[in-house]
């Protein structure tokens, strides 16, 4: 027998068209030779057919060491499943069972609400137009908006101390006002013109940047790192620069909520005037009828 090297046979080219096609076969003599072959030669598709070459019945998987346990616990799950109730079908109508029709009723077993009132006295009565009426929804609505008008009052009143705090120059002692020196109290000995002049100019360096800026001292032994004076400026800016537009925030929301608590105001005003009114009309209506019951006409 030639050798051939197992590479070169294994390579996909060199299968045969048999194994994918087995050529037709039989060991049925008795069945009938007119079967519809769907393939020219082969198997292919014909696996049930009768005169197969191989035939599949029964389980498609080969018998293995735990067949057996295999089978015992399908059967254990197919009984299971005949004991489980059965699972609705979801693709069913709607069935209501404590009526007759599959379908629920078109019209409803009670009268329709009366929502066209004829007369005052029986809109006066009905309870949804009460409770709509006489709710005290907008009662609370206008306590809510109360509370928190006066808790932002709270917190304007403390960013205003803040502002307050920040004006405050720390250099300057409490109850001193700064006191430039006269010319004829200074001792003119030794001193230039420019440097009297100095002595006597006021401090322009803001005070926001005397209370939060600090400049450290350069120390080569140091491996602290610190901020510069332009970064902590920076930083410093950003951080006022919010707590103002979180100040022009909060106004803006105490005026939009003044508007709504006037709007609640004037809401429940019209609501009060138009009950009043309606109510009056059912009284007059209510002497009406008494009188009329009373003293019938002729």
């Amino acid at each position: 027998m030639k050798y051939e090297d197992p590479s070169y046979v294994s390579l996909p080219s060199n299968d045969a068209m048999p194994w994918y096609y087995p050529s037709h076969g039989t060991d049925f003599e008795n069945e009938d030779n007119t079967a519809n072959y769907t393939a020219v030669a082969g198997n292919w598709g014909r696996k049930r057919v009768g005169d197969a070459r191989w035939v599949r019945k029964g389980k498609m998987a080969a018998w293995g060491p735990n067949y057996e346990e295999w089978e015992i616990e399908d059967q254990a799950r197919k009984r299971l499943k005949i004991l489980l109730p059965t699972e609705p079908d979801p693709d069913a109508p709607i069935t209501l069972p404590h009526l007759r029709s599959p379908t629920p009723p078109l019209t409803s077993p009670y009268p329709a609400p009366n929502t066209q009132h004829l007369t005052y006295t029986s809109f006066v009565l009905d309870k949804g137009v009460t409770q709509a009426f006489r709710s005290k929804m907008l009662d609370e609505l206008e306590e809510s908006t109360n509370s928190i008008i006066e808790q932002e009052g709270i917190l304007r009143r403390a960013l205003g101390r803040l502002w307050q705090a920040l004006s405050e120059d720390p250099d300057t002692p409490a109850g001193d006002a700064d006191v430039i020196p006269k010319r004829e109290d200074e001792d003119v000995e030794g001193d230039s013109e420019r440097e009297r002049r100095l002595a006597r100019a006021p401090n322009l360096e803001p005070i926001t940047h005397k209370l939060f800026l600090t400049r450290f001292s350069v120390d080569a032994n140091n491996n602290f790192d610190p901020p510069s004076v332009e970064v902590q400026t920076e930083n410093m800016e950003k951080s006022l620069s919010l707590l103002r537009d979180f100040q022009d925030d909060g106004r803006e929301y105490v005026e939009r909520l003044e508007e709504i608590r006037d709007g609640i105001g004037d809401l429940r005003k019209q609501r009060d005037a138009i009950w009043d009114i309606v109510r009056r009309k059912a009284i007059s209506e209510l002497r009406e009828t008494v009188a009329s019951s009373v003293h019938p006409p002729a």
